[in-house]
């Protein structure tokens, strides 16, 4: 964040005090008591749901033997359930109603998910948010998983590109379609830049939500075959 931005948070903060996303108090999005309401999921299989804790090597959330050959994710993390109130009523109010402010709690939500669960971050890892189609993010007025991959690199030594994936052509909103549209609608959406920077790394692929898994996969899999060893993906709900 930068010097302007820090001020600007402050002085509305001032003006207009946040309120709990679940008590209502004054004070913060996320009071603590709140806080403490949020219930933790263990880190799953992307594909069959299957909790996979750390074993030996195995990293937790690595996809399961029966599962690999289904994706390109070698491992998924996502902290919480998208049908927890609380989550899915802040995480609109991050999309839809512009309430920025809520990227740093969600990179700090993801700092103690991974402490909780005792995960470590590969080494040598590239974080890449999900781009919006230049026309969306015009929209919108900012990418969502970009804000709140720029806060995650302000916690840990993540080396964070926002121009090597980029979105070629716009696509229906994914929350309008069936499983299946889904998978269709986002085929051919994305291209890599700078192929060089990403070869033989892993890449850290971060998104608000995860409902299929569609824009996720189809992003793993050109990330892939521009020279990406490993995918990793990371929510904060599914």
């Amino acid at each position: 964040m930068t010097p302007f931005s820090r001020i600007k948070t402050e002085v509305l903060d001032l003006l207009f005090p946040p309120l709990c996303f679940g008590c209502k108090t004054e004070g913060a999005f996320l009071c603590a008591r709140c806080k403490t309401d949020l219930r933790w999921i263990p880190p799953t299989c992307f594909v069959c749901g299957a909790f996979r804790p750390p074993r030996k090597r195995v990293p937790a959330g690595r996809t399961c033997s029966l599962c690999q050959k289904k994706t390109h994710i070698y491992a998924f993390l996502s902290p919480f359930s998208y049908a927890q109130d609380l989550v899915r009523e802040q995480l609109h109010s991050f999309k839809y109603n512009r309430v920025r402010s809520l990227d740093a709690i969600f990179a700090q939500l993801l700092r103690e998910y991974l402490d909780i669960y005792n995960i470590n971050l590969p080494k040598n890892e590239v974080i890449i948010p999900i781009p919006l189609h230049k026309s969306r993010e015009r929209t919108r007025g900012f990418n969502q998983s970009e804000r709140i991959a720029r806060r995650l690199q302000e916690i840990f030594p993540i080396e964070f590109r926002s121009d090597i994936l980029q979105k070629i052509k716009p696509t229906k909103p994914q929350i309008e379609l069936t499983a299946s549209e889904r998978r269709q609608n986002v085929i051919g959406t994305f291209a890599v830049n700078h192929p060089e920077v990403i070869k033989n790394k892993t890449v850290i692929l971060l998104d608000d939500v995860k409902t299929t898994g569609a824009t996720l996969e189809e992003a793993a899999r050109v990330l892939k075959d521009a020279g990406a060893k490993k995918i990793w993906a990371i929510t904060i709900a599914h």
